[in-house]
């Protein structure tokens, strides 16, 4: 009886008036005490143990950009498509060819394919190629530059890990079935150890690696 006393002192004023309830009648010292354990217990984890979701976006990086001239007429940012795999705000890792998992705490602020579109705009706007540049539909534009996502992802190979970004940029007119430039790029860039954030700071290189790139092809298809 006294150990059962000690526990009532480490209790709560609600849970000290809950011994003297109708919950409590019937039951013998030793039910009474799993009961009271269990309450110990969620006052002192606070009922949950539960990490915090980390949230992680790309960023712009610095680039060579091509040479400045006269802007050439106005540019729509179409919206970017990605292979069905990657349809989801969980960042993605792999530890083989045959593994596809996803971490459930470790997220993209937003779609990966609605980041990649609006980072590679604003690379396009700092460029100066285009006199407007926009990203949602607004009358007929000049040019119009399409992506596909094929690969977002984290690489686990043993002790190496990786960050691949697999995209496809397609620049064309509005209603042509011929692309004025297109390209497929797919590298991996490697990262220092398993942690989403550096995992997005190099697909931020990554994709500067290709704009800098498409920036400098586009710039040649427009002359």
């Amino acid at each position: 009886m006294n150990k059962v006393f000690k526990i009532l002192s480490t209790l709560s004023p609600w849970s000290r008036q809950a011994i003297g309830s109708k919950a409590f009648a019937g039951m013998t010292i030793a039910g009474t005490l799993l009961v009271l354990a269990a309450m110990t217990l969620t006052a002192c984890f606070g009922g949950s143990t539960s990490e915090p979701t980390r949230y992680f976006t790309l960023a712009v990086e610095n680039i060579d950009m091509p040479a400045a001239g006269e802007a050439n007429g106005r540019l729509q940012v179409r919206k970017f498509t990605i292979d069905q795999a990657y349809q989801r705000n969980n960042i993605v890792y792999r530890e083989s060819a045959y593994d596809f998992m996803f971490y459930d705490l470790d997220l993209w602020a937003s779609r990966p394919e609605q980041m990649v579109a609006q980072v590679a705009a604003e690379y396009i706007v700092k460029s100066g190629l285009f006199a407007s540049v926009d990203t949602r539909a607004s009358g007929k534009p000049d040019f119009e530059l399409l992506g596909h996502i094929d690969a977002i992802e984290e690489i686990d190979e043993g002790s190496s890990q990786y960050a691949r970004l697999s995209l496809k940029l397609t620049l064309q007119k509005p209603d042509s079935d011929t692309p004025l430039w297109e390209k497929r790029f797919d590298e991996r860039q490697s990262v220092s150890s398993r942690e989403p954030r550096l995992v997005a700071e190099a697909i931020s290189k990554l994709l500067g690696k290709y704009m800098e790139e498409a920036l400098g092809a586009i710039a040649d298809a427009g002359k």
